[in-house]
């Protein structure tokens, strides 16, 4: 993983993608208007081809896509068809994951030069987070700096999974890639965004799930959300003024 991941700004991420976006939008003549083309933009600029594929996952782990960054190719796991067909959005965003691994995580300039012998790169696959297994993990890590039995069970259940820089910073970069801010900004100014129809509304025109589109409304600062409080307020200060009243 690049060290560098850890302080990846959120502006600089908006930026990439920006850029990205702008690029497709030079090479092809289209104005991008939401839902962003999400599978034309990773084939055309960053120059990813797709496949579906069997994924090996350990007990426990869920892993909807990985990066054959070699090949230049993102592999989405056909054992979760039926996951993907039920759930609107998800595909787009897994897709959006693995590009961000490819575009702003893999150091491609080492990719375009020989391997030292005995080093074979070709089938490297970058796994994704297994959160049911993130509990006894937690538990493992605390335990493995003593204990070599858990230290080698900690290492095997967490080989090829996503650190959480990596995760947080291609999290951010599907999010915005999918979801523009500019596209955002002009699509909230037309709805109240304090009501769910209207988000799930827009969530469906953006082809996002809701929990993707709330996350980026409130990284950009349109909506305010407490956890495990399902009113939505335009601010934290509208917040506040609420609760002054009573």
């Amino acid at each position: 993983m690049k060290k560098h991941l850890q302080y990846l700004r959120n502006d600089r991420i908006e930026e990439v993608t920006t850029q990205r976006v702008r690029e497709y939008e030079s090479k092809t003549g289209v104005i991008v208007k939401l839902p962003v083309p999400i599978e034309q933009i990773v084939e055309q600029v960053l120059g990813l081809d797709f496949d579906w594929d069997e994924i090996d996952e350990q007990p426990g782990e869920q892993i909807l896509g990985g990066l054959d960054s070699v090949n230049k190719k993102i592999l989405l796991n056909e054992k979760h068809t039926a996951l993907f067909e039920s759930k609107p959005g998800l595909l787009r965003s897994t897709i959006g994951h693995e590009a961000g691994h490819y575009d702003i995580d893999i150091d491609r300039a080492k990719l375009l030069h020989p391997t030292l012998p005995g080093m074979d790169l070709a089938s490297a696959i970058a796994k994704r987070h297994a959160k049911k297994a993130d509990h006894l993990i937690e538990v493992l890590f605390r335990q493995a700096a003593d204990d070599e039995r858990a230290y080698h069970l900690y290492k095997k259940l967490t080989d090829g999974q996503d650190s959480p820089e990596q995760k947080s910073a291609v999290d951010r970069y599907q999010s915005a890639m999918l979801m523009p801010e500019w596209l955002i900004r002009k699509a909230a100014e037309q709805i109240d965004v304090t009501e769910w129809r209207n988000l799930y509304h827009l969530a469906e025109q953006a082809q996002v799930n809701i929990t993707n589109l709330t996350v980026r409304l409130r990284r950009l600062g349109l909506i305010y959300l407490r956890d495990g409080d399902k009113t939505i307020y335009r601010s934290q200060d509208e917040w506040s003024g609420q609760k002054s009243l009573f």
